[in-house]
């Protein structure tokens, strides 16, 4: 064999032609191995003559240490610093690009994003082998910070327009260009922070990406905030038949699915109990959401963009969008005590949570995304156990909300505001209502204390929306969901004043909490003879029989909810059919004027007045008569809306001498 060392160590190539060791073709330093040269320069390296591949020497390639790198980055931040330092020293007096109001919504990265929780516990699957068992801790890691990926520069889509709206209709009704830049300005005011998946504030950039959504932020806008006493029932009407036409013409776009979200968080108001559309339009938004990918966070996706579904979204509006679906979804579940609609929470919605996206969520946005996250394995849980048997265990009731103080903790820190640690007692109150769905041979002194803790954070719910009003006017804009949360917790309210445990309450803190609930109902009144207009008269109306007559009834029984199999709704059911059959008796028809109703005693309460126990005053004096608590009836008989509620359930019955019978 040849002596191959000799011609190494003296070799006949010209030092300069020689290609060294620490230099690697192109091929393999983009693989990422070693490069293996040949002794001939003319020659490719070992591997890409292996693989037949074109092997370039790039001389003037440079190998970039840690060092090198961070020399650039401060060179680079000082020039930002520079130029703007030099832009505000040039225009002293120029005013600030955004406004205050618009920076709580311009999606700008925070200095030090605060991670807001844990990953929460994995649900429990209801097909699992064997009796339902609490997962008490998760094994799932968290990421460290320097895995966040920090972009160099702000990622912002939600600019503010770029000039005056244009003018529009909506059939026959006009809408000029400074109607509409109003509409929107009072929408991303005061609606869009409880639901920020809408990242375009221009208005003529939204008609043109849809005109469905463009249509449905005048129509939120306008609940409150319409500048025609006419506008809103037309707006009613016409985005009713928009939202049914939208979800038949398929593949729904992303504006499309925004819009049929912001309706589910401010549906219309005169939807009824059991016949509200949020679970056909969750439905719906769920099919559309994963044929578009829009579930893995990622905007263009390649394998969901193929005929006539085409994803030419961003990242950050998948991820917004992918968020409020599974909070909506979550929240309409467990309203209507259903198993949960499609909720994912896939790892998707934990990177948003945890801050590892390229884009700012407002924190706000991420608690109530932690909250629903949990709410969703809270109802996992309890359903596993209801269908077992039919009532859950009070251990895993309080493992539950051990496991819940836990993580609440972590996210109603110093940096929580009012809202957040409202949406945290909202996860409590749905945690410990299953105390009042017990298993068969509870003990009656352990049912007792639960009960009690649930009965005070229901008042502190309550009372903390009625905070919150007094505030920031939470109630005039309250979503769906928040607002279904205060009938439940005002059910519960009711439902122990309605047992044997209201012997054991003071009487005047028992009026108290229940004139905060129907203060809290009426305060949410949107429109005439709306939701929250018949909620707040069936519980004044309850409140009356219960706590103000002259006759306080004696009830022997337990605050046992006689439903068991609709969730944390089960409650807020057996409220509504205890108050059928407790109100039925004492009328005569459905067409009796409220006035004469035996169930009010004076017609006090007829005009709008809390009348107090004892004195016969209202409660609320002048105040009693401002807009949040409107009068229950007015001179016609016919506006008996305390029965409204009847027809929430399609509750019928025919008037029988001398009384009435319950109907079969």
């Amino acid at each position: 064999m040849p002596d191959t060392s000799h011609e190494e160590a003296s070799p006949t190539i010209p030092q300069s032609s020689r290609i060294k060791r620490n230099t690697a073709c192109t091929s393999c330093r983009d693989a990422k191995v070693r490069c293996n040269p040949s002794q001939n320069p003319a020659q490719p390296c070992q591997r890409c003559a292996k693989l037949r591949l074109s092997c370039v020497v790039d001389r003037t390639h440079k190998r970039v240490s840690r060092k090198s790198k961070l020399d650039e980055l401060v060179q680079e931040i000082q020039s930002i610093k520079q130029s703007v330092t030099g832009q505000i020293t040039a225009s002293p007096n120029q005013a600030p690009a955004y406004t205050q109001q618009n920076e709580t919504i311009v999606p700008f990265k925070e200095s030090a994003p605060p991670r807001l929780g844990v990953p929460s516990p994995v649900s429990i699957s209801t097909g699992e082998v064997g009796g339902p068992t609490v997962i008490a801790s998760s094994n799932a890691t968290v990421a460290p910070s320097s895995v966040i990926h920090t972009p160099e520069t702000p990622v912002s889509i939600q600019t503010p327009a770029a000039g005056p709206a244009l003018s529009r209709a909506l059939g026959s009704q006009p809408f000029s260009g400074e109607d509409i830049d109003h509409y929107f300005q009072k929408y991303f005011e005061y609606y869009h922070p409880y639901m920020p998946i809408v990242r375009l504030r221009d208005p003529n950039k939204c008609y043109d990406s849809s005109p469905f959504l463009f249509w449905t932020i005048i129509y939120i806008a306008s609940r409150r905030y319409a500048k025609s006493p006419t506008l809103f029932p037309f707006l009613l009407d016409a985005i009713k038949k928009d939202a049914f036409s939208t979800i038949n013409n398929w593949p729904l776009t992303l504006p499309s699915i925004n819009a049929l979200i912001l309706l589910c968080a401010w549906i219309f108001p005169d939807v009824r109990f059991v016949n509200d559309p949020s679970a056909l339009f969750t439905g719906a938004v769920m099919n559309a959401i994963l044929q578009l990918g829009i579930h893995c966070g990622k905007g263009s996706h390649p394998e969901y963009s193929h005929g006539v579904f085409q994803n030419t979204f961003t990242d950050e509006e998948a991820a917004f969008t992918w968020a409020g679906y599974n909070i909506i979804s979550q929240r309409v579940s467990s309203s209507l005590g259903l198993p949960t609609i499609g909720g994912l929470f896939n790892q998707t919605i934990q990177n948003i949570i945890d801050g590892r996206t390229p884009f700012q969520v407002p924190s706000t946005f991420r608690v109530l995304l932690e909250c629903q996250k949990f709410c969703h394995h809270v109802s996992g849980t309890m359903a596993a156990c209801l269908e077992e048997s039919r009532g859950v265990s009070a251990h895993i009731v309080l493992l539950l909300e051990n496991e819940w103080n836990a993580v609440r903790g972590l996210i109603c820190s110093e940096r929580a505001d009012d809202l957040d640690r409202f949406n945290a007692l909202l996860v409590q109150l749905e945690i410990q209502t299953y105390y009042m769905i017990p298993l068969p041979g509870y003990d009656s002194e352990a049912l007792k204390r639960n009960i009690m803790r649930t009965y005070s954070t229901a008042q502190a719910v309550i009372r903390s929306a009625l905070a919150l009003d007094s505030d920031t006017d939470f109630l005039r804009h309250v979503p769906h969901f928040h607002f279904r949360a205060l009938m439940a917790a005002g059910g519960i309210i009711y439902r122990v004043l309605h047992s044997s445990y209201l012997q054991l309450m003071d009487r005047a803190s028992a009026e108290r909490d229940a004139a905060d609930a129907v203060t809290a109902s009426r305060r949410a009144r949107v429109a005439d003879n709306d939701l929250p207009t018949r909620l707040g008269n069936l519980f004044e109306s309850w409140c009356h029989r219960l706590v103000r007559g002259a006759a306080v009834p004696v009830f022997t029984e337990e605050p046992v909810s006689s439903f068991s199999h609709r969730l944390s709704a089960s409650v807020m059911y057996d409220c509504m059919t205890r108050w059928k059959t407790d109100h039925m008796p004492g009328c005569r028809n459905k067409f009796q004027p409220l006035n004469a109703c035996p169930c009010f005693g004076s017609g006090a309460a007829a005009n709008g007045q809390m009348v107090n126990a004892g004195t016969g005053v209202g409660v609320g004096g002048e105040g009693a008569a401002r807009s949040e608590t409107p009068a229950i009836l007015g001179a016609d008989a016919l506006q008996n809306i305390d029965w409204t509620f009847m027809d929430d359930f399609d509750w019928s019955f025919e008037p029988v001498m001398p009384g009435m019978s319950a109907p079969t």
